[in-house]
């Protein structure tokens, strides 16, 4: 009676593995939903700014040393390589500085000039002047820039439990490629083509696509000699 009863529990516990194990294996192979590729978890955004600087005038006119002519070369230099748009420069109404804010135009004109930048991107402009405040020269412009991203610390994916990455994976590349790339209007529009080849160069491309010399043939009655000394 005792070696029937081991055989029945015998069989029942190995009817109960076979119920088991099929649930189990099914539910390691359940579908997981993926997550949406790096580029949209971790998406690049631009946004315009303002850059802005200002010039100190004083009433017999404007005095700056080198440092601040640098500092305002390397303003409009940054201007003619990534504003868009109009550069406006606000002067104060009515304040007792004409000899300086008119200085300050005429420097400002003249570096533009000298980057080739044509002056009539310049916009004046003015403000009012608040009683006992500086009334500086503003110079601003409008410019692109892609918004820092700020990446979470990610953990291993062997601690994911579903075989997906953790939510943050990918960041970093998309942090770095936002600060690499110069240009932020790249993220927004394709790059425009540039010049189709002169009607030489596209016969040169054709000789070169049929794997004919591209270089021009040498008259047959060339001689050359190497004289000698």
């Amino acid at each position: 009676m005792s070696k029937l009863t081991s055989k029945t529990l015998l069989t029942s516990r190995v009817l109960a593995t076979a119920i088991v194990m099929p649930i189990i294996l099914g539910a390691c192979t359940m579908h997981q939903p993926s997550f949406a590729p790096t580029v949209m978890r971790n998406k690049i955004t631009v946004a315009e700014t303002v850059e802005r600087m200002e010039l100190y005038v004083q009433p017999d006119g404007l005095h700056l040393s080198m440092r601040d002519r640098d500092a305002m070369g390397n303003f409009l230099s940054d201007y003619a390589r990534t504003g868009q748009g109009q550069l406006y420069v606000n002067i104060p109404a009515n304040a007792d500085n004409g000899v300086g804010v008119e200085q300050a135009k005429g420097m400002i004109a003249q570096h533009m000039s000298y980057m080739g930048i044509n002056p009539a991107t310049m916009q004046m402009g003015q403000y009012q002047v608040q009683p006992d405040k500086p009334s500086p020269v503003v110079v601003s412009y409008r410019k692109l820039a892609s918004v820092p991203i700020e990446c979470q610390q990610g953990a291993a994916l062997t601690q994911t439990g579903r075989n997906q990455p953790y939510p943050g994976f990918g960041c970093a590349q998309s942090a770095n490629l936002a600060v690499l790339v110069d240009n932020p209007r790249q993220f927004l529009a394709p790059a425009a083509q540039g010049y189709a080849p002169s009607a030489h160069g596209v016969l040169v491309l054709g000789k070169y696509f049929k794997n004919e010399t591209t270089g021009t043939p040498r008259p047959a009655d060339q001689a050359v000699s190497s004289g000698s000394n």
